[in-house]
């Protein structure tokens, strides 16, 4: 987000599971988690930064 000098990530869960070598289930579910405390809003394919 900071690279980008924006709030929204174009990301799949997949995508990004791969980029930190992990698996998808893990990576949705603490997006999840995210987006459920107010941190984040998920969107198909996207993920907006609600909090700085």
């Amino acid at each position: 987000s900071e690279i980008l000098n924006s709030k929204t990530i174009v990301i799949t869960h997949e995508q990004l599971a791969n980029e930190l070598g992990t698996a998808r289930v893990v990576v949705s579910r603490l997006l999840k988690q995210l987006e459920d405390s107010g941190k984040l809003q998920l969107g198909r394919n996207k993920i907006t930064i609600l909090e700085d």
